[in-house]
């Protein structure tokens, strides 16, 4: 069962304390290429447009986005986010009478 900073004596808290202060003075301050560049890459694919293609399909409106897109349809007006959020869609009336 894992502890929790309230269930710690003084003497624990400040063992735990000094062994974090030696760990960190052990550390160079450098990362791994591999998760410098994961990291850059997933800050730069972030700035990029999210794209989404509404069409008219007879008298519904019918919702895409490209295979690589962060964002997932679901129905015919909801996008779901890699986060989980979602981004509901509302159409006037007026704008679906005139399609």
């Amino acid at each position: 069962m894992s502890q929790t900073l309230d269930d710690l004596t003084n003497e624990e808290f400040d063992h735990l304390i000094d062994q974090y202060i030696e760990q960190s003075a052990q550390w160079d301050g450098t990362l791994p290429l591999d998760t410098m560049l994961e990291t850059w890459a997933e800050i730069e694919r972030r700035k990029q447009p999210l794209l989404v293609r509404v069409r008219m399909v007879g008298d519904r409106i019918a919702l895409e986005t490209p295979p690589e897109s962060p964002l997932t349809v679901r129905g015919s007006r909801t996008l779901v986010l890699e986060d989980g959020r979602e981004l509901t869609l509302e159409f006037e009336k007026s704008l679906l009478q005139a399609a």
